[in-house]
């Protein structure tokens, strides 16, 4: 067990208001925050310079659809990974159209020439299995012992039109490889850009996702993602939340669900998480006016880049019973207020995407 995260990092729970109303059915807003540790000092048991090599699939889609500028630009972004890994970094190469190749095998990157050299041989040819590119990325980090962190760069406009296709389905297989330690990450080029199966991907793979018509549009993205594994402090991070009989508990962020809970993204030093829940308090299970409710209780749980087993304390929720008056007069905490605003925007973002995919 890693006794520095474990006793350092923190969960904290806020409800959008302090108090049930009685009398009435409540539903609870409830942010949950995961902060990690300021970076350990220089020399300390748990030292960055210390901590293990990364290991990173760069895919490059190398289909019809990304000739000429397209894949000019996912070359340039792979060569700027590279650029940016340290010696010890192990780093595979896989290209795909209808035919996938890897081109490098994970292993360390020394001075990058060899990694370098096979990006450069990358040229456009047919059709796109993007599910079989990814794959291969994603068992090419399989066999890396001792990796701090295994991240699959798809670097693609997501237009797969070959191979397994369905969007759910590959969502469903990064989910599973993300619950063995391999998370993907996407970056969508070029004008037809599928942003539905990239997102999803990412979102259920433990990565991040982003879009830019060129490598510069993507440089800063590639910069936060870079410094991310650079300060990397704890990684399959799961949030898991038990209620009391009676109560029901919900997620409203779009986590992939995890084990009995759902998966949070990896936590840098210094970094937070969060996720906002919603907790429905039926009237008849609350107690008198001026009791306290048990609302939830969280539990969070992840790895170091050891691979040590990282449990935080777990900690719970109680609200009072109040009247009408007494509740209607609480002040709405504002940052849960706040995030529940981006929650239900991205909620609407993606209904209007599907609608525009279904020509609504």
């Amino acid at each position: 067990m890693n006794e520095h995260l474990s006793l350092s990092t923190a969960t904290l729970l806020t409800p959008l208001r302090h108090g049930l109303r009685a009398g009435a059915d409540n539903t609870v807003d409830l942010l949950v925050r995961v902060q990690a540790p300021d970076a350990p000092a220089p020399g300390s048991s748990v030292s960055l310079a210390e901590r293990p090599s990364q290991a990173l699939a760069l895919v490059i889609d190398r289909s019809g659809s990304m000739e000429g500028r397209p894949l000019t630009e996912a070359k340039r972004c792979a060569a700027f990974v590279v650029s940016r890994l340290r010696p010890s970094d192990a780093v595979s190469v896989v290209a795909f159209d209808n035919r996938v190749q890897r081109l490098w095998p994970a292993i360390a990157l020394g001075c990058g020439d060899a990694v370098r050299g096979a990006i450069g041989r990358v040229e456009a040819g047919g059709s796109t299995d993007l599910h079989g590119g990814w794959l291969e990325g994603a068992d090419t980090l399989s066999a890396v012992a001792g990796a701090g962190l295994k991240r699959v760069i798809l670097l693609s406009d997501g237009g797969a039109n070959f191979g397994m296709t369905d969007p759910d389905l590959i969502a469903e297989q990064c989910t599973a490889w993300a619950a063995r330690g391999i998370t993907t990450s996407t970056y969508g080029l070029g004008n037809t850009f599928n942003e539905e199966l990239m997102v999803s991907m990412a979102r259920a793979g433990g990565g991040n996702h982003y879009y830019g018509d060129t490598a510069d549009d993507l440089m800063e993205p590639f910069e936060q993602e870079l410094a991310l594994l650079d300060n990397l402090a704890l990684r399959q991070v799961e949030l898991s939340a038990s209620v009391v009989e009676g109560l029901t508990v919900e997620m409203l962020n779009a986590l992939p669900v995890s084990g009995n809970g759902w998966r949070l993204p990896d936590l840098a030093w210094g970094a937070e998480a969060w996720a906002l829940l919603r907790v429905t308090v039926p009237a008849k299970a609350m107690p008198a006016l001026g009791k306290l409710v048990s609302v939830l209780r969280v539990s969070v749980t992840g790895q170091s880049l050891q691979g040590e087993p990282v449990a935080l304390e777990r900690v719970g929720l109680a609200l009072p019973v109040l009247s009408p008056a007494s509740f209607d007069a609480l002040v709405r905490d504002e940052l849960v207020a706040r995030r529940g605003q981006e929650v239900a925007a991205a909620e609407v973002l993606n209904k209007m995407r599907t609608a525009a995919q279904a020509m609504d």
